[in-house]
């Protein structure tokens, strides 16, 4: 039996708090990051500072594959009180439909393994993680070698965490988000609606790592 979710809906409703054993109560809150484009439907989550560029770092997109289109790339916000003030990205979430969510499932890719446990989800090594159609692999030149519009993302001085929408060449997109606690493996889900469509992809960027939750 595979890991259980987060209560993913709690965490994108505004407002919402989750109670922790030592670290008091965790406020969410939900930003509007903008739209990414898939025109080919077939979606990556990747560290964009190791994975892209180069062919033989390119990571494989999901199995699960949507409509070509634009789509909603939304942060979930977690402010923490203690020890200090601190708000980190607690979820990534690529809104597909607005419908309800019934049913979660690991998103993996093409031959991957069903997991046991949480050991699945893309490893972070440079402290953020992506959305992007796999089609744009090559689309973010510099990337690897601290330049492009990624990292001017990266460096832009703006409130809260890290997440932004960046356009590349030939008018792919990408959406960056900083990874909750920093580098580590982030799993990766996707939630379906009654009729069994898939309804968003949420990148768990683990908020509670250090903390008991009550």
């Amino acid at each position: 039996m595979f890991m259980t979710p987060p209560d993913f809906a709690h965490w994108f409703t505004p407002g919402a708090v989750v109670p922790t054993e030592d670290r008091r109560d965790v406020v969410f809150g939900v930003r509007e990051v903008g739209e990414l484009d898939l025109p080919s439907g077939r979606l990556v989550a990747c560290d964009p500072i190791v994975h892209l560029c180069h062919d033989d770092e390119r990571p494989e997109p999901f199995a699960v594959t949507v409509p070509p289109g634009r789509y909603r790339v939304q942060t979930a916000e977690a402010t923490f009180t203690y020890p200090v003030d601190h708000t980190v990205n607690a979820a990534a979430r690529l809104v597909i439909r607005d419908t309800p969510v019934v049913r979660w499932e690991p998103a993996l890719v093409p031959g991957e393994a069903e997991p046991g446990d949480d050991s699945f989800g893309f490893g972070v090594d440079a402290g953020a993680g992506c959305f992007l159609d796999t089609d744009a692999h090559h689309s973010f030149p510099g990337t690897d070698d601290d330049s492009g519009v990624v990292w001017e993302g990266l460096d832009a001085d703006t409130p809260g965490p890290t997440a932004f929408v960046a356009e590349g060449e030939n008018g792919h997109t990408i959406a960056v988000f900083a990874s909750g606690w920093g580098d580590g493996l982030y799993p990766t889900w996707v939630g379906r609606d009654a009729d069994g469509e898939a309804a968003c992809f949420v990148v768990d960027l683990r908020p509670f790592r250090f903390a008991r939750t009550a």
